[in-house]
């Protein structure tokens, strides 16, 4: 796993005297690994996102920092510490290697020689660890949290676990990002995480971020408006197979027990932002769509929306007309035949037709409210129904 860079300054920098150079903007940065580096050569080994430590013990001309750091940032390293007092001084660190490192949001430190190099290197590599299994357990115990459980005792486990972590009374919203990509490769995943984390970080609010049956999930706690350039953001550091069509979100929970209703609401958002061709919905945004996704007899949907479609379906079936188009953009559009001609491209003698043969078909008079409201009802109905059914790329 990973540590944003901020958060290793913060906690250790008085203690080992830590001092930040340059490169703030690059502190949001999470680092895989410690890595110790002399030689400008070794970078070529680098997997990427290590923060390096160096004394300088292979300086050996007047560029070499500048260009061992370029070196780093070429190969992806997050951040450099650097050994002053020996064979580096503060002079070395040049105004330009400052201004170099500040245009690359690269987090340049300086660090006393009387540091022991093992007891920091200790340090951090034992903290990684120790984040790894704590982000590890909590990405179990959401999982875990999904899916509703029918064990009270295991239920009452999971909510004591998010107490100990502070989270059980926070209020949170959840995102669905469902992936296209049949496979992603660990590699992939870890980048895509580590990339993600350096926008989030900015939002300074607790997160959890994971893969879930095809799925990335990132559930926000105490969330506020997230702006949608932010979320345009993170999509486009999925690889191109992977884009999602479309994104969902829940609406704010405070109860970490409604983590299945949250992951619902967000899964029926995504569904419905594909449907609608939209790049983004809020479940809150899904309007009468809301009711149904709560209603779990899906036969008496269906039997709501066949009583008022259905002879007009079979009739349009076997016919090859247009009657429930019709219908739709008439009732949608304040039952005016002039506003269905124009949006069925259709002359208004011929909507008039077709809406004599559809009160003929149904018996339906529409000019009484109620019963215009039943059948636009059904529309609604049918539209879920087809999301409903629409093939699931998540499972």
């Amino acid at each position: 796993m990973s540590i944003p860079i901020q958060a290793i300054y913060e906690t250790t920098g008085a203690h080992y005297g830590l001092h930040l150079l340059t490169g703030e903007n690059g502190l949001t940065k999470e680092f895989t690994w410690v890595q110790l580096c002399e030689d400008i050569g070794n970078a070529s080994f680098f997997r990427g996102n290590e923060l390096v430590i160096t004394t300088g013990l292979s300086s050996n001309h007047a560029n070499w920092l500048q260009d061992f750091i370029k070196e780093l940032i070429r190969h992806r390293a997050c951040g450099l510490i650097i050994y002053i007092g020996k064979y580096i001084q503060e002079k070395d660190i040049t105004p330009d290697i400052i201004a170099f490192c500040q245009e690359q949001h690269f987090p340049l430190f300086s660090l006393p020689w009387q540091v022991h190099l093992a007891d920091i290197m200790q340090d951090y590599c034992e903290r990684l660890l120790r984040a790894r299994q704590k982000e590890m357990d909590l990405e179990r115990l959401l999982r875990s949290l999904l899916l509703p459980c029918s064990r009270p005792e295991k239920s009452e486990k999971y909510l004591q676990e998010l107490r100990e972590r502070g989270l059980e009374e926070m209020p949170f919203s959840l995102f669905v990002f469902p992936l296209r990509a049949a496979h992603l490769t660990d590699e992939q995943q870890q980048s895509i995480r580590l990339a993600w984390k350096r926008r989030l970080n900015h939002l300074s609010r607790r997160y959890s971020l994971f893969f879930y049956k095809k799925q990335l999930i990132l559930i926000l706690a105490k969330p506020q408006e997230i702006q949608s350039g932010l979320l345009q953001e993170l999509k486009t550091e999925l690889p191109k197979g992977a884009l999602p069509a479309a994104s969902g979100e829940s609406r704010v929970h405070a109860d970490w027990q409604e983590l299945p209703v949250s992951y619902a609401e967000a899964c029926a958002a995504a569904a419905a932002a594909g449907f609608q061709q939209k790049s983004h919905l809020c479940f809150d945004e899904l309007g009468i769509y809301r009711l149904f996704f709560t209603v779990s007899d899906r036969k008496l949907l269906q039997t709501m929306r066949n009583e008022q479609l259905f002879p007009l379906q079979e009739y349009d079936k076997a016919h090859h007309t247009h009657l429930l188009d019709t219908l739709r953009a008439y009732l949608f559009h304040g039952n005016s035949l002039q506003q269905t001609a124009a949006l069925t491209f259709t002359h208004r003698n011929t909507v008039n037709y077709r809406m004599n043969k559809i009160r003929e078909l149904t018996g339906s008079d529409f000019t009484d409210a109620i019963v215009c409201f039943h059948y636009i009802l059904a529309f609604y109905l049918d539209d879920y129904l087809r999301l409903h059914d629409a093939p699931d790329e998540t499972t």
